[in-house]
């Protein structure tokens, strides 16, 4: 399962759909599945840039006395568990993102991120759990909708995995295995220039749905791309 500016909602406001990265826009026609809205601003152009130059540590130090003169920003809060999660402090991401779901249960973007690094994990149910309330929080969220597809891939995978150690297969059960291998994880390209024009391409239609975003769009950090991984969601701060 991948990144904005925004101001911190109020109660009223909170409700509304965020400026999503495409971080799961691995197909053509994504663009109908991701939601734009206006550039909010969170007024912490410092902290953006830092996190821009791929400086997590010092985005982190900022976020959090960010946070401390000002509790409610949501927005500051969301950056800070996606630097978290960069920072390979996968765990502290996961309590940033839980505690967001729990003051902000109506926003989905947070149970998307969180979906992500559950799946990383291999802890499917709940990254499954996570994006199918992501999906009742807001229906007209499209990201969870597709990550949640990918997600049953990889649970459908690992099913005939378990169906064929128990002696349970057939030629159609590996079949379909073996279709889905395809799907997850894709062979490697015979020519040293094909995964670096996939990977552009990966990339330029993710960012041909983001209009906001200030951190770096990653292929690896997505589902279902080049690589196969399930990986980071889509840094996206909740707008106003």
């Amino acid at each position: 399962m991948k990144p904005s500016r925004g101001r911190a909602p109020s109660a009223a406001t909170l409700v509304a759909t965020a400026a999503v990265s495409a971080a799961l826009a691995l197909f053509p026609g994504a663009a109908a599945l991701a939601q734009k809205a206006p550039a909010p601003t969170d007024g912490t152009p410092e902290i953006d840039a830092s996190i821009a130059s791929r400086n997590w540590t010092q985005a982190l130090a900022q976020l959090d006395a960010r946070i401390a003169s000002n509790p409610r920003d949501v927005q500051a809060q969301f950056k800070r568990g996606t630097v978290l999660a960069r920072l390979n402090r996968d765990d502290d991401a996961i309590k940033q993102f839980v505690e967001l779901t729990q003051a902000y249960p109506e926003l989905p973007e947070p149970y998307n991120n969180l979906a992500a690094l559950y799946a990383k994990h291999g802890r499917y149910d709940e990254a499954r759990s996570a994006l199918v309330t992501a999906t009742q929080a807001n229906p007209n969220y499209g990201l969870a909708y597709e990550n949640l597809g990918d997600l049953y891939l990889r649970l459908a995978a690992e099913s005939y995995k378990r169906a064929r150690a128990l002696g349970r297969t057939s030629g159609a059960t590996a079949q379909r295995l073996a279709d889905l291998q395809k799907i997850i994880t894709p062979p490697k390209a015979k020519s040293a220039a094909a995964p670096a024009s996939s990977a552009r391409d990966y990339s330029e239609r993710a960012a041909a749905n983001v209009t906001t975003t200030t951190l770096p769009l990653s292929p690896t950090f997505q589902f279902g791309g080049p690589s196969g991984t399930l990986a980071m969601p889509p840094y996206v701060a909740p707008s106003q």
